[in-house]
């Protein structure tokens, strides 16, 4: 083998063990430059963390830190005791108050967002808060056996917000004792739905404390109406209606009640007052399985009779703005006539926001029946109000007859709401 032959071998193993030194060198030199990097941040981080001047104990810990060193002490502020005193009066406020600074000068200065102008001890009561104030002529029971309502109304004129706040009832009947009492409230003419407050007692002094809130427009609230129905429930979860108030949302109203506690007398079904046309009870039910919408005419009173010819009921389904069954009821004589006939209709569930009844009590004298007032009831875009609230209620409830009395309007106005 010739000297060039030999020569090769040993210049690449020179040369690599030269680039394997030259690396070995470099992994050392990074080493160092990273301990050094190191050294700065490792003395901004204090062993020993400063304690403020306190007089009052302090709390040693050394619990390990995440950071691989061990925390030093961390302050732990003992609360000073205090004497009972009794509660100053409003103008020795600003004295007591620089008293106790001079005593522990050091507390105020970690009270924090708890300084509220002057403060008190933890654990101490302030008398004027907890005064209970003697029983106002408003909290009397009423005489005799009506039920008596306490509410409380105010209206924010800036939110356009009617503030509703049931406090309590007395005065039930013996057989509501027993029973859950509910107090259902709806804005007429137009709230569509209705809260509820359910009495956190049971009794004849029922208590509920419970408020609502109505979004009125300041434009339309002297046109509203507030309406509380109270309802007693038995073990059946049959609703009893006991009475109702309606509290009219008058500029004159709400001034006479802002800022203080009312109370109503409820009205029952039969000390309500008449329509001028006369009144019409009913009972409803809508079964959406059989598609079957039943209604049953009970009574009437209060009727305008031009003669002793009698009257019957007049029950039209209208869809739209069409009429697509009418049924009578048979001839009863006099001005509080009794029917209790049961009339049904066929009606899919689609249409029921869709359709309405139509009631109308008429005298047939001759060949034209002579009209004596009628009734519509329905869903949203046909009735209003009490007649709304009997709709809906049918729907709510398919296993029961929801029966109501209505009042009647005369037949030549409009029928659509306004």
């Amino acid at each position: 083998m010739s000297m060039a032959g030999l020569l090769v071998p040993l210049v690449c193993g020179l040369c690599a063990g030269l680039l394997f030194l030259l690396l070995i060198g470099l992994w050392a030199y990074f080493l160092w430059r990273r301990k050094q990097n190191q050294m700065p941040y490792r003395e901004l981080i204090s062993t020993t963390v400063a304690i403020p001047s306190c007089t009052v104990p302090v709390l040693q810990t050394s619990q390990p830190s995440t950071y691989g060193y061990v925390l030093g002490e961390v302050p732990f502020f003992v609360p000073p005791r205090f004497q009972s005193k009794p509660y100053p009066s409003p103008g020795g406020r600003e004295s007591e108050e620089e008293e106790d600074e001079e005593e522990y000068p050091d507390l105020h200065d970690h009270r924090g967002s708890l300084t509220a102008g002057s403060w008190f001890p933890l654990g101490s009561v302030r008398p004027d808060l907890y005064q209970v104030p003697e029983a106002p002529s408003e909290w009397c029971l009423p005489s005799g056996s009506a039920v008596r309502l306490w509410f409380a109304v105010a209206y924010q004129q800036e939110r356009e917000q009617l503030l509703v706040c049931l406090l309590r009832a007395a005065n039930l009947p013996r057989q509501c004792k027993t029973n859950t009492i509910l107090v259902k409230l709806q804005l007429l003419p137009e709230d569509r739905r209705h809260r509820q407050a359910k009495a956190r007692r049971k009794g004849s002094q029922p208590q509920f404390n419970d408020c609502f809130v109505f979004q009125v427009s300041k434009l339309c609230v002297d046109q509203c109406t507030l309406r509380m129905s109270m309802y007693s429930v038995d073990r059946q979860r049959k609703h009893q209606l006991i009475g109702r108030v309606l509290f009219p949302l008058r500029a004159t109203e709400l001034a006479e009640v802002a800022s203080r506690v009312v109370w109503r007398d409820l009205e029952s079904e039969d000390t309500q007052p008449c329509s001028k046309h006369g009144d019409l009870q009913i009972s409803l039910n809508y079964r959406q399985s059989l598609q079957r919408l039943t209604v049953v005419v009970l009574r009437a009173h209060g009727l305008q009779c031009p003669s002793d010819a009698g009257v019957c009921v007049q029950v039209s389904l209208q869809i739209h703005t069409q009429v697509v069954k009418r049924k009578w009821t048979c001839v009863a004589k006099g001005s509080e006539p009794t029917f209790n006939e049961k009339l049904t209709f066929k009606l899919p569930p689609l249409l029921l926001d869709e359709a309405c009844l139509i009631l109308e009590l008429q005298q047939p004298i001759a060949e034209e029946p002579v009209s004596l007032g009628l009734v519509v009831i329905g869903a949203f875009m046909y009735a209003r109000g009490q007649e709304l609230e009997h709709w809906n209620e049918m729907i709510s409830k398919p296993e029961e007859l929801v029966k109501q009395w209505h009042g009647l309007s005369p037949a030549n106005i409009s029928q659509s709401p306004t």
